[in-house]
């Protein structure tokens, strides 16, 4: 072997080592955290074969990875003010943390809102109508449009934050660019005919003129 592959394996197993112990800390306390070092620090120098400690170092990075990333994919549980914080877009006195940035690409984090289980509901039925292109969150969606229980500006909140998400998505090139398009929303939700269909019923019933009757008073 010559000098320079040495050097360089020398450097890949500082640098896989460096990660181990990175995650380590990252993962536990930091007095455990040091214990756990110092026993892999000890378990080394037992090795004398540069294989040998490389192929424990990837066993114990490729472990640590794992549980971080168990971590990062668990939800975290909303605390009691989060829960007794009104629905953002009905105003109900109850609320779920719901994921804009959804955790199986993101893990838990802070990028959400707050909608009680209803818009909860309609907000992914929404959207795998139009981003998984499911029939049956579509059937459903479509009967919650047109169930007249919905306020126009409820549901409209609800697919404009709906649509900000599929942006999000489309701008990381996930997902095809078109269905945040006003034409496959109208094709997936007709949502013309239910902004027409509200409008209509939310316009006051036109006045009618009354004429007032007047007695002919007699002259005597």
């Amino acid at each position: 072997m010559s000098e320079a592959t040495r050097t360089v394996d020398a450097v890949t197993e500082q640098a896989l080592i460096a990660e181990l112990f990175d995650l380590v800390r990252e993962l536990h306390g930091k007095k455990q955290a040091e214990e756990i070092v110092r026993s892999f620090d000890g378990v080394f120098a037992t090795h004398d074969s540069q294989a040998e400690r490389m192929t424990i170092a990837e066993h114990w990075r490729d472990f640590y990875r794992l549980r971080k990333y168990r971590r990062l994919m668990r939800r975290r549980r909303p605390t009691y003010a989060e829960r007794m914080t009104a629905c953002s877009a009905c105003g109900y006195p109850a609320s779920h943390r719901h994921h804009l940035w959804n955790i199986q690409a993101h893990g838990e984090n802070e990028v959400t809102i707050q909608l009680c289980p209803n818009c909860h509901e309609l907000q992914h039925l929404m959207y795998n109508a139009l981003v998984r292109d499911s029939a049956y969150s579509q059937k459903l969606a479509l009967h919650v449009l047109a169930s007249d229980t919905v306020k126009p500006e409820t549901a409209r909140m609800v697919l404009d934050w709906c649509r900000a998400t599929i942006k999000y998505e489309i701008d990381n090139g996930w997902v095809e660019a078109y269905r945040a398009t006003d034409d496959w929303v109208n094709q997936r939700l007709r949502w013309s005919e239910f902004v027409a269909k509200t409008a209509t019923k939310s316009e006051p019933p036109p006045k009618t003129r009354t004429r007032k009757s007047s007695r002919a008073s007699s002259k005597g």
